[in-house]
């Protein structure tokens, strides 16, 4: 069995040559549709990676109207500590808020002022089951309503925007990958059928001679295996070519970069295992009961 591995290699090599007019249009639609596989992964990765950065959107900073006493701040963390939809609480102190403006802006910005302008605040992270701008507001209203708060703050026009689009960002690429996959799979299926038609007479006559199921399946295994490697590995490359002005106009997607060429690689591998597979039970069925 193993001696006959060159020749059979050999024939499905001399296979892609002889049915090049079969091959050629299927191995572009394989390009075309690997690539926007390739695109519409990557884009539904960085659409789940935005939606889990989205959950510092949700967090409200509120600050006291006064500064308070270590037991009224204690009497109003454990009141916002029941509040159902908080995850996490934090009190900044008066002189916390003054390091911290300190390390973001230069101190020539407080000159004229002789005492720390700035309040204590609490600092609250909404949990994840209640992240809405629903809950936002909700919660917003319940701290107004305590005495000791003053203004209370929340990136509500963000939050907005990001509800109205979210859904969009994950439903066209979920759709784009769903529909390319059916159309790899036609055109995997079609492209060997048609190979088949064409050399019927050919793989009748080695089956009526007494030529092995796998004598006659590898060829074509082997055409469907290097049709896959080489229709989505040209994809992948025009991908990485894209990719590479596109993050270097935009270094925040650098971070994504390792994302890409894992789909790349998956891409890669799936299209190449379908076609070798679609050969095989394609080319099986044909040899049980005909096309």
């Amino acid at each position: 069995m193993l001696h006959r591995l060159p020749y059979l290699t050999a024939e499905a090599f001399r296979g892609l040559s002889r049915h090049r007019l079969v091959i050629i249009p299927s191995l572009a639609t394989t390009f075309l549709c690997s690539f926007l596989l390739i695109a519409s992964m990557n884009a539904l990765s960085f659409a789940v990676s935005l939606s889990m950065r989205s959950a510092s959107l949700y967090r409200i900073e509120a600050f006291f109207l006064n500064t308070p006493k270590p037991a009224e701040a204690d009497s109003v963390l454990k009141i916002v500590e029941n509040f159902e939809s908080v995850s996490s609480l934090d009190y900044i102190s008066d002189e916390q808020a003054l390091e911290e403006f300190k390390k973001s802006f230069p101190e020539d910005m407080l000159y004229l002022v002789e005492e720390n302008p700035l309040p204590a605040s609490l600092r609250i992270q909404i949990r994840a089951n209640s992240q809405n701008l629903e809950t936002i507001q909700k919660t917003s209203d319940r701290l107004l309503a305590m005495p000791e708060i003053s203004v209370v703050q929340a990136p509500v026009e963000w939050i907005k925007r990001w509800e109205n689009f979210k859904w969009h960002f994950f439903a066209i690429p979920m759709a784009v990958s769903a529909f390319m996959l059916v159309i790899l799979w036609l055109i995997m299926w079609n492209a060997m059928r048609l190979t088949l038609i064409s050399r019927r007479e050919l793989v009748n006559n080695i089956k009526y001679s007494g030529g092995t199921p796998f004598f006659i399946q590898f060829p074509f295994v082997l055409e469907g295996l290097l049709q896959g490697l080489v229709g989505a590995g040209l994809a992948a490359l025009l991908f990485n070519f894209i990719e590479k002005p596109i993050v270097e106009y935009f270094p925040l997607l650098l971070e994504f970069t390792q994302k890409s060429q894992a789909a790349s690689i998956f891409v890669l591998l799936f299209v190449a295992i379908s076609e070798a597979a679609v050969s095989f039970f394609t080319v099986r069925k044909f040899l049980a009961r005909g096309i």
